[in-house]
């Protein structure tokens, strides 16, 4: 009889393993991201995965895009902002938990030049060249966009710019593409996609002095998310010093000692 009942109990625990094991791998958490933050946050998605057991989803594109199609879905558990005004913007049409908002990584503005540098471009001034094709992102739809103008002018440089600036691109890791396909000759980008396209592109980083400001990849729960202590808990962990220190491995900045070398 003792036996049995052993067996009996053997057999429910195992049933209620086995309920509880599926139930926690058919919880899923969606992800809109930045296109930008895709090597850390592929990184920080397989790290959660392996420490929680919980599915990472992930879908990628630009600021304003992944958002929309968030509010257009009505669903989602976190939203990674390429720029914070588009933080700012979710913030403001209520999409997110404003609680949840941390600072992911600071973004430098910088020249592009194509690998080897062929135009031979090594200051602003050198933007304004005869010959010199330019592109730089779209105001309307980057921070970046609003930067560059504000750059130049505070370089002096805004009236001689002007007729090198050849196009506009909607986000600037289009930018790359360009310098690569050699449409254009150089362009203003954030400095970490030097680390994501090494063999494409080369950097210019220009002094504290003739920066305009940042920017800032920010993360969020959403307020669509069915699993908020889970995508609270992806939040926390992916702006946690291991998160970091992932996003540091990246090219991006993490640490504010770090940032005051680029930025007063």
């Amino acid at each position: 009889m003792f036996k049995k009942l052993l067996v009996v109990i053997s057999g429910f625990l195992l049933i209620l393993i086995f309920i509880c094991s599926c139930s926690k791998s058919a919880i899923k958490l969606r992800v809109f991201a930045a296109a930008g933050a895709k090597p850390a946050i592929d990184e920080c998605s397989r790290m959660f995965e392996e420490k929680s057991g919980i599915k990472i989803e992930i879908d990628y594109g630009g600021g304003g895009e992944i958002l929309s199609k968030m509010m257009i879905a009505e669903s989602g558990d976190i939203y990674i902002a390429p720029e914070q005004r588009f933080m700012t913007s979710a913030k403001n049409k209520g999409v997110v938990e404003p609680e949840t908002i941390r600072v992911l990584s600071y973004m430098i503005p910088v020249i592009a030049v194509k690998k080897g540098n062929p135009k031979n471009i090594h200051t602003l001034v050198d933007l304004t060249k005869s010959g010199i094709r330019v592109v730089i992102t779209r105001p309307e739809t980057t921070l970046l966009g609003k930067y560059a103008p504000e750059i130049f002018r505070k370089a002096g440089i805004k009236n001689a710019i002007k007729k090198n600036i050849i196009t506009y691109a909607a986000r600037p890791d289009a930018i790359i593409m360009m310098l690569s396909t050699e449409h254009v000759d150089a362009g203003i980008i954030w400095h970490f996609y030097q680390t994501m396209a090494p063999d494409k592109i080369e950097t210019i980083f220009l002094s504290a002095e003739q920066l305009t400001g940042i920017g800032e990849m920010q993360i969020a729960a959403s307020k669509y998310s069915r699993n908020k202590k889970l995508a609270r808990r992806f939040v926390d962990f992916a702006a946690s010093s291991a998160g970091k220190t992932i996003f540091k491995k990246h090219g991006y900045i993490v640490d504010t000692a770090d940032l005051k070398k680029y930025w007063q």
